[in-house]
């Protein structure tokens, strides 16, 4: 076995005769192998780490199945083998179903051992390495749970760190499935408040004619069906921070309360005799263009005011291009390993279709055609057949993976692939840039240093 770190394993038998046989065919093959007695035994040392659980279903105390949930809880990436006796393979099903690895008959075939050991050990270390690429990632790249490189989120990033931990309200724009809510959630865990709940009421999904109990509670009798009061969502905030998300669906006349609310501070609910204090962190989040819908009397101004004093803008996906790479990679590693899907890589040729492509649904589009992909897949890698037709049909962007030759600079290799994004977009500056992920400005100075013609 070439491996470089013994792996350890944790065999689980109640019975010595076949726990020390066991323990001696796995430590001929370069194991290192910690025994316990029974089930009871082994809770006390599942904290030491181990790439692999051998256990046998029936035992008393605690049995097989019970040890197979504690180890999911405890150490989701180390998978569980069972040892199962005869007239036990429902129970064994059972234990595939609750998310054990496999199970062996007993007696058990010294080489079916190996071979299922082999592949599990196998299975965990990628999984190892897989989360803390993950963690890398996030690290580098990310911002909670935001990832990305490109020029534009890192100075969103920027903008969030600035606003954080003061009292203002803050506007952020942007088109559907950009992550508008996310952007809130990091405002809000990076400030003063984040111990604090984080409320997000949406206007678009909930009918006209209850946004004015949900936002600001009633009490019993407000109205018909009203049999017991209720807290609105700034009560439900209180001290922490309130999301109003598409707040340009909310009506004109709610618009005014929510002004005297943002001023005093107060809230006034339905029914009641006086008006609660309310100490709340706002944001508002919309995919409307409010300046428009103020100029057509159907948003009030001075509460575009009074909610534009910060101002976050995100872009949509298809101006960030170079930031797909890392969001899919993200996405197969987490839906991946919540569903235990063999998917791991995808081909360069594929990840440049998906760059290619304008993701009309942003982010939230991206993550579910990835997520379709995935849990479909019976194969490691994404490949350009398993994408959708709409986005294998596209334009791909071009790389270096699809254009490098042997022998070729760096310098030629972005020269062919500007030459080529230029020949795919009918020689649209805009367009190249966009699928390039760089800015026309940058676009304009490399055609220029090149020496390509549109």
């Amino acid at each position: 076995m070439n491996q470089s770190v013994p792996q350890r394993i944790l065999l689980v038998e109640d019975d010595s005769t076949g726990r020390n046989a066991t323990a001696m065919l796995l430590e001929s093959q370069g194991y290192t192998v910690v025994k316990a007695g029974d089930g009871r035994e082994a809770l006390a040392l599942l904290g030491e780490g181990f790439s692999l659980v051998l256990t046998d279903l029936v035992m008393p105390q605690v049995d097989g199945m019970e040890l197979l949930r504690l180890v999911r809880e405890e150490a989701p990436h180390t998978p569980v083998i069972m040892f199962t006796g005869h007239g036990s393979e429902e129970a064994a099903v059972q234990a595939l179903k609750s998310g054990a690895f496999h199970y062996l008959a007993k007696p058990v075939n010294p080489e079916e051992l190996l071979s299922l050991v082999r592949q599990a050990v196998a299975q965990h270390r990628m999984a190892t390495e897989i989360a803390a690429l993950h963690a890398h990632l996030s690290d580098r790249y990310g911002f909670g749970n935001i990832i990305g490189k490109s020029s534009s989120l890192l100075h969103l990033f920027e903008q969030v760190k600035m606003v954080a931990d003061t009292r203002s309200t803050v506007l952020i724009e942007g088109e559907s499935g950009t992550g508008k809510e996310l952007f809130a959630r990091a405002i809000h865990l990076n400030s003063s408040r984040s111990r604090r709940p984080f409320v997000a009421i949406n206007c678009a999904s909930i009918p006209e004619s209850l946004i004015n109990s949900e936002l600001f509670g009633h009490q019993r009798g407000a109205f018909t069906g009203a049999v017991a009061a209720r807290s609105g969502k700034f009560q439900a905030a209180s001290g922490g921070t309130l999301l109003i998300d598409e707040i340009g669906e909310m009506p004109l006349e709610l618009q005014s309360k929510l002004l005297r609310v943002i001023e005093t501070r107060r809230v006034d609910p339905l029914g009641a005799d006086k008006e609660i204090p309310v100490d709340v962190r706002i944001l508002a989040a919309t995919h409307r263009d409010l300046e428009r819908l103020v100029a057509e009397d159907k948003f009030r101004q001075d509460l575009y005011y009074r909610l534009n004093v910060v101002r976050m803008t995100l872009p949509p996906l298809r101006e960030r291009r170079e930031d797909i790479p890392l969001l899919v990679r993200a996405f197969i590693d987490e839906i991946a390993g919540e569903n235990q899907r063999p998917v791991r890589e995808i081909s360069p040729e594929a990840l440049a279709y998906l760059q290619g492509y304008d993701w009309p649904g942003n982010v939230r589009q991206l993550k579910n055609t990835i997520e379709s992909i995935v849990v479909m897949s019976t194969r490691s890698t994404i490949d350009v057949a398993d994408l959708p037709p709409e986005i294998r049909g596209g334009t791909p962007v071009p790389s270096a993976s699809t254009i490098a030759r042997p022998g070729m600079t760096m310098a030629e290799i972005e020269k062919e692939a500007i030459r080529q994004a230029l020949l795919a977009v009918q020689n649209s500056r805009t367009e190249a840039s966009r699928m390039l992920g760089i800015s026309v400005r940058t676009l304009q100075r490399k055609i220029k240093s090149y020496g390509l013609v549109e």
